[in-house]
């Protein structure tokens, strides 16, 4: 797999107000974090991620499942459990469904790998959405849930719509100016454009690379910022308001990658460190309120990753803490 194109890049396969008279009574049951804010709660939200938890001892990186627990990082509920590879999961705002890329292998009449599937947010009902020569990675929904951008990848990775239910494919966009891929996309919130990470395949493709924006029509292409030359910015995400975007920096490092995370403000400008310590810290996902993201790291001296939380003051709250399993690809809804 290309770097870029999974949450781990060259790693180890990385809160509706309250009644007044009875406020506990409109808290969600799974949600421990919002009993605890009476009387003023936040809605309930989710946190839907990746793990190898529990996989087949000899074949650990390849038997990732879909994950999705409390923002807490209690009452787990495990969406998948097979030896196929589940990963890159995203809620829907409804937190009704979730949508991923599974590894459904080259067995007729399937093709490619990574395929699009959907399921409810229990599990129930998945769906397979595409079926293509080639891998279909990364999807996202649209804040509204009725559409899903992806990658559709072959020689290079392009963007591509479709509705929720897989149907009325269509290209979004390729790279017209080299020959790199166009990856890790997300909605804004207005649900009206798409921002997208770009990875060099060639020496010529790297004056390229940065974040980019394009209407959801697929006009109005713009890079947004570009970083130094060392730099592939993936992974970008708009916070709720659609005044910031956080993303994930895999920066080159005496022949290997470390990868930090950073914000700008939506028109790229205002650059700021959010994570870039000794760890190794990617795949950001702002919470519904916009005060606090989640994101996968390598703490130090682990070969393991954790989802961890960052509060506005930049406090850190490791939710799994698995030690010998990879918790990856967090998305808060």
């Amino acid at each position: 797999m290309m770097m870029g194109r999974s949450c781990i890049l060259g790693a180890v396969l990385l809160t509706a107000a309250c009644g007044v008279a009875n406020p506990e009574q409109d808290v969600a049951e799974d949600d421990v974090t919002a009993k605890t804010c009476v009387p003023n709660c936040p809605p309930p939200t989710k946190i839907a991620f990746a793990s190898n938890r529990g996989s087949d001892p000899a074949h650990p990186s390849n038997s990732y499942d879909i994950f999705v627990m409390g923002t807490d990082g209690t009452l787990l509920n495990r969406l998948t459990d097979d030896p196929v590879m589940d990963r890159r999961p995203k809620l829907n705002k409804a937190r009704t469904q979730v949508v991923w890329q599974r590894d459904h292998g080259q067995t007729y009449p399937y093709f490619g790998g990574f395929e699009i599937v959907s399921a409810n947010i229990d599990g129930s009902n998945m769906q397979r959405l595409t079926n293509w020569e080639g891998d279909d990675e990364q999807p996202a929904f649209s804040p509204d849930g009725t559409r899903i951008v992806f990658v559709h990848c072959t020689s290079r990775c392009s963007l591509y719509l479709m509705d929720a239910d897989g149907q009325h494919q269509a290209l979004l966009a390729t790279d017209l100016q080299g020959s790199g891929s166009y990856l890790t996309p997300s909605f804004s919130p207005d649900g009206l454009k798409v921002v997208f990470g770009y990875e060099a395949l060639s020496t010529s493709d790297i004056p390229f690379r940065g974040i980019y924006r394009i209407n959801v029509d697929g006009t109005g292409l713009v890079r947004l910022n570009e970083g130094p030359p060392d730099w592939t910015s993936v992974f970008p995400v708009y916070n709720p308001a659609g005044t910031k975007i956080a993303f994930t920096t895999s920066i080159s490092v005496q022949g290997s990658f470390k990868r930090d995370l950073y914000s700008m403000n939506a028109d790229g400008t205002g650059l700021v460190a959010l994570q870039n310590g000794p760890e190794d810290d990617q795949c950001p996902a702002y919470s519904p309120t916009g005060d606090t993201l989640v994101f996968a790291r390598f703490p130090g001296g682990s070969s393991s990753s954790e989802i961890f939380m960052r509060s506005v003051n930049g406090t850190l709250i490791n939710l799994t803490n698995t030690v010998s399993a990879n918790d990856v690809e967090p998305s808060w809804q």
